[in-house]
């Protein structure tokens, strides 16, 4: 998830493999200011303010004898931009012959795109930070019925059925995920060599990696949320998976079990507990001081054991490692608890979906029927525009380009190999209504603070989570 994006709205954009190209494996900020058009120029440059962008935008149009299809996505860097042009813009153009596919990079995506909504003025695709934004738009009668077309192209094969479910409100398919993602360890191969450390598998395992750095002077885990508040709900969701368990995790999701049950209780107190034990970068004072750029430099030069974000971070290590290139590497998670079953927690990071004002309905269902059909374009996209467009479906290694490098490859096909098998989790980005995942991002530092205690901590996420199940804003919850 961005850091920005997620401060203003909780649900945000990231990858399942790469992040933006530069500095730290934080999850891609905004780039450049100026919106640009992939195909043909845009109708008007960008404006400062969304309101003002919106009102100039022009619905979509014949161009020429081809039908004309508009789609604004999140800003990357120029040269993301052009691969995204060359691997997935050009492609369908030179594929549809009486079609012209235009794709914009908008600062600020989803202001732009709800004033652009309620102005009569969106693209013909709308993509959102996530399946909660979706329900906000359905329930207003903006976004098309895709059942059609789910039919027609047979996407119930084609993509992962816990990613597609997501998309699904009362029954009906309104999106499609465009990203998908999880949280990993990260951690040094060197320094886990130099100390005989191996990836932990359990609880212990871990404890004594965190005990044996901080008597050496190292930071167990590197993590801290200067740079992003957010991170606080990434640890949440580790904790919730990783003690109460991704079943329980679903239970509390589905009301079957309340946020103030013991185990989630016990979830809270435990992170709590390594939070005063110092493992997060010795003390919750350097937790809430520590940006992006150290947590990537201190891991790379062996100050730090472990850190535990998502596998956006993928596209910041080889800038991280860059003399030491050899020397990064993942692993999954390890249950924090006896019974527990470790579980990649999914997320998914956008959503793309047919506004249903389009004239053109028909071309933008090709449109996103191209994001899926064809594995080796998929991964082709995620080797050149790495962090946007990791779709859930089935790849292999001989999808990917030569040059791939092995471990995004086996990341890959680990996880959705776990996701195929119902062996996952739920980040709190995507499954929890927008309320509750604010409480858990604002709220937690209460109990890092002594401000609040775990048990009052959860009797509190229980009650926002009851409201905004009371006022219809849980995610759809795919069955396990």
């Amino acid at each position: 998830m961005k850091p920005i994006s997620r401060l203003t709205a909780m649900l945000v954009l990231f990858a399942l493999f790469l992040s933006a190209c530069g500095g730290a494996s934080a999850p891609p900020a905004a780039a450049p200011a100026a919106d640009q058009p992939t195909a043909a120029p845009a109708a008007e440059a960008a404006t400062a303010a969304p309101a003002a962008e919106a009102a100039t935008a022009a619905p979509a149009a014949a161009s020429g004898d081809k039908t004309k299809i508009t789609w604004w996505t999140e800003n990357a860097e120029e040269p993301l931009q052009q691969a995204l042009k060359r691997d997935f813009v050009d492609s369908f153009n030179a594929a549809h012959p009486t079609m012209e596919l235009e794709i914009t990079f908008k600062d600020q995506l989803d202001a732009v795109l709800r004033t652009a909504i309620q102005g009569g003025a969106a693209p013909d695709i709308i993509q959102t930070p996530g399946p909660a934004f979706v329900a906000e738009y359905v329930n207003a009668g903006h976004i098309l019925d895709l059942d059609q077309y789910a039919a027609k192209y047979n996407w119930k094969d084609k993509i992962f059925p816990w990613a597609i479910d997501v998309g699904k409100l009362d029954g009906k398919l309104y999106s499609l995920p465009l990203t998908y993602e999880t949280l990993v360890m990260w951690y040094n191969k060197k320094t886990f060599a130099d100390n005989g450390w191996q990836p932990p598998k359990n609880r212990a395992e871990l404890e004594k990696i965190a005990e044996e750095a901080k008597a050496k002077g190292l930071f167990p885990f590197v993590n801290g949320n200067a740079g992003w508040k957010g991170v606080n709900e990434w640890l949440m969701t580790i904790f919730y998976s990783n003690v109460a368990g991704a079943d329980t995790v679903h239970q509390g999701l589905t009301q079957q079990k309340k946020w103030d049950d013991p185990l989630f209780v016990q979830s809270v107190a435990l992170l709590d507990d390594y939070m005063q034990r110092g493992y997060f970068r010795g003390s919750k004072e350097n937790y809430y001081a520590t940006d992006f750029p150290d947590i990537g430099a201190d891991l790379a030069s062996g100050k730090g054991a472990i850190d535990f974000e998502g596998t956006w971070a993928f596209g910041g290590k080889p800038n991280e490692f860059k003399d030491n290139p050899d020397d990064w590497e993942w692993a999954q998670i390890p249950a924090l608890r006896d019974g527990v079953t470790p579980a990649f927690d999914m997320g998914i990071g956008s959503t793309i979906s047919i506004n249903a004002k389009s004239a053109n309905i028909d071309a933008a269902a090709e449109v996103l029927n191209w994001v899926f059909n064809d594995p080796k374009r998929a991964a082709q996209i995620i080797h050149d525009f790495p962090g946007e467009w990791v779709v859930p479906i089935t790849l292999t290694k001989g999808d990917f380009p030569a040059d791939t490098d092995p471990r995004f490859i086996r990341a890959l096909e680990t996880i959705a190999d776990a996701s195929r098998q119902g062996n996952y989790g739920y980040t709190t980005w995507t499954f929890w209504p927008a309320k509750s995942d604010q409480f858990i991002i604002e709220k937690l530092e209460g109990v890092f603070n002594k401000e609040i205690t775990p048990e009052e901590f959860s009797k509190q996420l229980q009650d926002t989570f009851a409201q905004d199940a009371k006022d219809g804003k849980v995610p759809p919850i795919p069955a396990r």
